[in-house]
């Protein structure tokens, strides 16, 4: 879901959403809204944007975009799910812009050359890069479902990780390179699923929890999962969660971002794990393709304070990751195309007025039920 491509009338519904696999775009999900059971494995029912009657934020937009620069420069096409790494000096990221089909590029973050990594007729998504920068986990249609893949920072030859039929995406590294995380889509429940599985036993996964789009935390000392999970009543849509790995699975799930009218997603760790970035899409206009009008980049803190806006709005602006010099890398439709943009991830841009995200809706400590 670094973007999300929504169709028709999912405005102002509060029923269930069917959503076909991911397509194109990799982590998007096209979805109609509907009220009824999703009838073949094919379709994904899922809650997402079910209640899209969000308000636009109140209150004056107390900073700026001064810093904000543009990182690739596709001219057909879109260029998504950028990952930048350790040392800050290249980003890695999926792109349409020489075939329709996504493959996997790498370039320089200054620079205009663009390497490409994968060359497989099917889609070829998510990539994110290893803790060591030695090797891209990515997300594949290439065999028939989704699946999950290893291959080395050059290119090459790629080893896959996950094999059953269900569709198995947005893979997530250890700190450790040792584990990977990622989601599963059940078909028996319907529902997405957060699995962990270690690289050296592939076979044995372990169960987590219910969720989508994790994001292991960058610090050691914890064994912790950040992910958005959609709420079981009411408008159904997404807000942000951690929780804490055992050898058993997961445990202490906790609300850390919440709004009533807005979907919170994307979420992803500063480099440090005490911050946290994420996309709010609060605005019920849809574009001719189906992508929201609007959305944008907030921050908060890893307890659910300081929260504030690095984008102003007028733009679709998602799935944002972060570098280690502070900058948060996110796409956005601003020059016309989804590109890959960049901004400081301390920029002053907060609202201090009530708005998408309401203070008295963020959770930053406690488990909270499925009910909630």
């Amino acid at each position: 879901m670094k973007t999300v491509a929504f169709t028709s009338n999912a405005a102002a519904t509060s029923g269930w959403v069917e959503a076909d696999a991911p397509n194109t775009r990799g982590d998007q999900v096209a979805f109609t809204a509907t009220n009824r059971p999703v009838a073949d494995a094919t379709a994904v029912r899922m809650s997402m944007f079910a209640d899209f009657g969000g308000t636009a934020p109140e209150g004056e937009w107390t900073g700026g975009e001064g810093n904000l620069f543009q990182v690739s420069f596709a001219v057909e096409g879109a260029d998504f799910d950028p990952d930048v790494s350790s040392d800050g000096e290249w980003i890695i990221f999926a792109s349409t812009q020489h075939r329709e089909d996504a493959d996997i590029y790498r370039k320089t973050i200054d620079g205009r050359v663009v390497t490409q990594l994968t060359s497989d007729p099917a889609q070829d998504v998510m990539p994110e890069i290893a803790p060591d920068g030695r090797k891209v986990v990515f997300t594949s249609d290439r065999n028939g479902n989704w699946d999950v893949f290893v291959m080395s920072v050059d290119g090459g030859p790629a080893t896959q990780i996950t094999f059953d039929d269900a569709h198995e995406l947005h893979p997530t590294w250890s700190p450790d390179g040792s584990r990977l995380c990622y989601c599963r889509f059940n078909d028996r429940t319907a529902r997405w699923e957060l699995w962990t599985v270690s690289l050296e036993r592939p076979g044995v996964r372990t169960f987590v929890c219910e969720g989508m789009f994790p994001r292991w935390s960058p610090d050691a000392s914890t064994d912790r999962i950040l992910f958005q999970r959609a709420r079981k009543r009411g408008s159904q849509l997404y807000g942000v969660w951690t929780i804490d790995l055992t050898e058993a699975g997961g445990i202490n799930p906790t609300e850390v971002v919440a709004a009533g009218g807005a979907a919170i997603m994307h979420p992803t760790w500063s480099p440090d794990g005490k911050r946290i970035a994420f996309t709010s899409v609060d605005r019920p206009e849809v574009s001719e393709d189906g992508m929201p009008v609007e959305s944008d980049i907030w921050v908060i803190d890893a307890d659910g304070m300081g929260r504030t806006a690095l984008t102003s709005g007028g733009f679709r602006n998602m799935r944002p990751t972060w570098a280690a010099d502070g900058r948060v890398y996110f796409t956005s439709n601003r020059g016309g195309l989804d590109v890959i943009w960049a901004v400081s991830g301390n920029a002053p841009g907060v609202f201090d007025a009530p708005g998408s995200i309401d203070p008295q809706a963020v959770a930053g400590a406690g488990g909270l039920d499925d009910d909630h």
